[in-house]
């Protein structure tokens, strides 16, 4: 058997990031829409009890945003803000199931998708690190001069 050709191992790079990059776009999707329900409920504090509370409501938009800059960072293919996302959303459902009686099937769906997505982003950057590890020991492809290149 013998050794790939630089061609091959810089297609299968090319594949492997594709992979990785969906992965992550994924998990940015699930982190965005982790984002807009920190600020849906930012309401509730506002419209709660007889007194309108603005520090939990700026408490969940301050959530929010992080969470949207944590999802940029993600984009980029940050390893340490995937960890953190999922981090927080576990926190977040372990969170409202101990501390607020709410039972552990509810809205069980959606807290799968959004699991399944950010352990998918850990994985995308996990596995475009060592695209671009790999990538580093292939030589870039040869010149083949101006005859071969497509007008």
């Amino acid at each position: 058997m013998t050794a790939p050709s630089d061609t091959h191992r810089r297609a299968a790079i090319r594949g492997r990031e594709a992979v990785a990059q969906s992965r992550i776009r994924g998990a940015v999707w699930a982190a965005r829409f982790f984002a807009i329900l920190f600020a849906a409920l930012s309401i509730f504090p506002l419209l709660q009890g007889g007194r309108a509370n603005w520090l939990g409501a700026s408490v969940l938009i301050i959530l929010a945003l992080v969470v949207v800059g944590l999802a940029e960072l993600l984009r980029r293919g940050n390893r340490l803000a995937a960890g953190l996302l999922l981090a927080a959303f576990v926190a977040a459902k372990l969170s409202s199931w101990l501390l607020s009686g709410e039972p552990l099937w509810h809205g069980v769906l959606w807290t799968i998708i959004i699991t399944g997505a950010l352990i998918n982003g850990v994985w995308g950057t996990i596995e475009m690190a060592g695209v671009r590890r790999d990538a580093a020991t292939i030589p870039p492809a040869p010149d083949r001069g101006p005859a071969s290149r497509v007008v």
